[in-house]
């Protein structure tokens, strides 16, 4: 559907005024504002709505509708930090179009995620003003960028009771030809440093002839995690997946999109042994992984320095498939650095709050979505079984029950936690028709005894 223009300048405005707030929550900086923000706008599109304090920001909820069928909606407010500015083409907290693209940190994460399924909200109910036949609560909290450290306890508290069927997530993808997808789950993560010292303060390079090294340590430590292949080598780290289901490893048997593309989006050129064009897709939605995401320590100045560096830290993440729990994680490394001669390297856990989570694909409303996002879009929508990333969806899928379904806009080469963060406007305008369709079908198919997708 071609939306409105007056509703389509109205939901860039929203936009533009969201991302100017430069909500960022490494910093705890624009927080609350962000959140009245984000509240104003849910009060004026006709929700009940609250807020409630987190750890480091406010959660904001809107809630409207009754029924048999509870749709909860999961976006948030908070941003990634803008550094380094100086390499932004506009400035980062300020919304810039060229070209087709809305620039800004937060347009695609996840400012802009929230702004068009508001928007298409208010398209629905400009065309459907009678009551809602399903209950509707939309949840915004402001602490996702940094792990979301309040999300399960604050759901737990506000919504003891609650069961949901379907939890539309913060986001989803749209491929390089501009075919949606959806993405039914999420892997977990368990994020760690490794410390190592040996020596009071840096000693002269000499000495190595007696003394270890602290990044040799912690050098060998790492290499003994994983092979070229990026199999996990950690004793027990395999024990405890849950295998995917028949219809999700049909779904991955071929790849909805060549390996070239994620290549040329994302400049990655050096594959693990044995993945290729055939086997890369399977890998990113099934397998776990172990990425060093930073290694410190010693002398990194211009020129030569003779030193024996007394410390080093490495930081590492791990990305687990369903089954894999952060904290049971976390112990097999701490009995694999022992077992192996590394004791003294000290173990500090960053994150371990995010667990895998995996739903079912053939659940009604996901082909509903399904055919109405190739109705937006006009190319067929991709179910995908689990993205690569993570997300906290399990408290929504464990204890609420929800079916989880993330359709979004997030283009593949929006720049996400990078510099010049991106949509494409026209997405956006297909992801604001989309879902006011989208609230439009489960309104006339929540209460039918058996929902069909509806037709073009």
């Amino acid at each position: 559907m071609r939306v409105p223009s007056d509703l389509l300048a109205a939901a860039t405005k929203d936009l533009a005024d969201l991302v100017s707030i430069p909500s960022v929550s490494t910093r705890g900086d624009g927080l609350g504002a962000c959140a009245d923000a984000v509240e104003a706008l849910l009060q004026d599109a006709g929700f009940r709505t609250e807020q409630h304090p987190g750890d480091v920001g406010p959660f904001v909820v809107g809630e409207t509708g009754e029924g048999p069928f509870t749709l909860i909606i999961y976006n948030h407010y908070d941003v990634q930090p803008e550094e380094p500015v100086d390499l932004w083409t506009d400035p980062p907290f300020v919304l810039s179009e060229r070209d087709g693209r809305l620039y800004g940190r937060g347009a695609a994460d996840d400012k802009g995620e929230f702004v068009s399924r508001l928007a298409g909200w208010r398209l629905f109910r400009s065309k459907h003003p009678e009551p809602l036949p399903y209950k509707l609560i939309w949840i915004v909290e402001g602490e996702e960028e940094i792990g979301s450290p309040s999300l399960t306890r604050f759901l737990k508290t506000r919504f003891p009771d609650t069961k949901a069927d379907l939890c539309w997530w913060e986001y989803g993808e749209v491929d390089r030809t501009g075919r949606p997808i959806i993405l039914m789950g999420f892997k977990g993560v368990l994020a760690v440093e490794l410390d190592c010292r040996t020596a009071r303060a840096d000693l002269h390079s000499s000495l190595g002839a007696i003394f270890d090294n602290p990044l040799w340590r912690l050098a060998s430590a790492v290499s003994s995690l994983r092979d070229a292949s990026g199999r996990i080598l950690i004793e027990g780290f395999y024990d405890d997946i849950v295998a995917p289901e028949p219809y999700s490893r049909e779904l991955t048997a071929t790849a909805p999109f060549p390996l070239e593309d994620l290549q040329a989006e994302t400049g990655g050129h050096r594959l693990l042994n044995g993945v290729d064009a055939t086997t890369f897709y399977g890998h990113l939605n099934f397998e776990p992984c172990l990425n060093v995401n930073g290694f410190h320590g010693g002398f990194g100045g211009e020129g030569a320095k003779t030193v024996l560096p007394c410390s080093g830290v490495v930081k590492l993440d791990f990305r687990l498939a369903p089954g894999q729990h952060p904290v049971r994680i976390a112990q097999l490394l701490r009995a694999h650095l022992d077992e192996i001669g590394f004791g003294d390297i000290e173990l500090r856990v960053l994150d371990a709050e995010v667990l895998g989570v995996r739903s079912d694909p053939s659940h009604v409303a996901v082909g509903i979505g399904a055919a109405l996002l190739e109705k937006s879009f006009g190319r067929p929508a991709i179910i995908q079984p689990s993205s690569a990333a993570s997300g906290l969806a399990h408290p929504f899928v464990h204890a609420f029950g929800a079916t989880l379904f993330g359709a979004g806009l997030t283009h593949h080469g929006a720049m996400l936690h990078s510099l010049d963060e991106n949509i494409i406007v026209e997405q956006f305008e297909n992801m604001i028709g989309f879902s006011s369709d989208f609230f439009a079908a489960l309104a006339e198919n929540v209460g039918k005894q058996s929902p069909e997708a509806p037709n073009d």
